[in-house]
């Protein structure tokens, strides 16, 4: 399944070692799923790779939860023919 969640949640379990299972809409990035700030760049970049979008500096400081996070990519106007990574 090709969706923005599942996307994003495969880098975060690939990319991280997370459990899956821990990921919901309400884990707030850094404290519930541990995610350092250089984590999360590197989340953001891979995202931006993956879904072949741009997520602008000021708008990554608000996204604190994995559900903003989702909701965020998905507000952007992107192409529907994104790939996985590998």
């Amino acid at each position: 399944m090709n969706d923005t969640r599942s996307v994003i949640t495969h880098i975060l379990v690939d990319n991280l070692d997370l459990d899956e299972s821990n990921i919901k809409d309400n884990s707030k990035l850094y404290e519930d799923l541990g995610i350092d700030s250089l984590d999360f760049c590197e989340v953001i970049v891979d995202i931006e790779q993956a879904l072949e979008i741009s997520i602008a500096d000021e708008d990554v400081l608000r996204l604190t939860t994995f559900g903003a996070l989702v909701n965020y990519v998905e507000s952007r106007n992107f192409p529907k023919n994104f790939r996985r990574l590998n």
